[in-house]
């Protein structure tokens, strides 16, 4: 007899069967009760240092960002919409993870790969920036800023590594992640906080001790995140 075949499903079928097979964050093997597509997409994964954090990066770079691009060199105008493209990548990937569906995991897929590509290019115009003598920066500060862009390229590489490794490795690749959300998003935008209050940065060393507490600030921040993500996230290693 002949079998008729079956359609595949389509992507919000596939994504409300994925919902149904979830696990809740932070819990054992039970199902969880099916959240509404709608649901998933504004809750995500949202934190108050996440959305308090992602808030502000972006007013900075409305407020102090894209203002030099026309004001700047032509360096710091191809930087600008780098770091944009970059943080909004990290940010997104964070609220929305592989377990809120099969939509969402091509999404952050690509997603991903994008912010990886524009990250590396944010770097490299970061230090031209500097190197090419183009910054006003105190040099204790431009040398901090570049041990950020260290860090992040450190950061990229070795959260690569551990998403192409075996799946145990899941957490390492998110804790990564999030460190590089926090040190190359936030931690920037808290090491302007000087001037987005008063207008200018601060005199001499006062500049380079700031950015050093903003490194703290935006590494403890990272820090609590991670420790919240492995508590509460989906990251199992089966």
């Amino acid at each position: 007899a002949h079998t008729p075949l079956t359609p595949p499903p389509t992507m919000l079928q596939a994504d409300e069967s994925a919902l149904k097979m979830a696990k809740p964050l932070g819990s054992g093997a039970a199902p969880a009760m099916v959240r509404h597509p709608l649901v998933v997409f504004i809750k995500g994964n949202i934190t108050p240092w996440w959305f308090a954090g992602t808030l502000f990066v972006i007013y900075f770079l409305f407020t102090l960002g894209f203002p030099r691009v026309e004001t700047d060199s032509a360096t710091m105008g191809v930087h600008i919409p780098l770091a944009f493209m970059f943080v909004l990548g990290c940010a997104w990937n964070l609220f929305h993870t592989p377990n809120h569906g099969l939509s969402y995991r091509v999404i952050h897929i690509w997603v991903g790969r994008i912010a990886m590509l524009v990250g590396l290019l944010s770097i490299l115009t970061g230090y031209a920036y500097i190197l090419g003598g183009e910054s006003q920066l105190p040099l204790g500060t431009k040398v901090l800023m570049m041990t950020i862009g260290f860090i992040q390229l450190a950061l990229q590489l070795l959260g690569l590594w551990y998403v192409r490794g075996p799946r145990k490795w899941i957490r390492m690749h998110m804790s990564m992640m999030t460190y590089l959300y926090y040190n190359s998003g936030v931690l920037i935008a808290i090491n302007w906080i000087p001037k987005l209050i008063t207008g200018h940065l601060l005199p001499g060393t006062a500049q380079t001790n700031w950015t050093f507490v903003s490194m703290l600030a935006g590494l403890s921040i990272a820090h609590v995140a991670v420790r919240y993500n492995k508590k509460h996230m989906d990251l199992d290693d089966d």
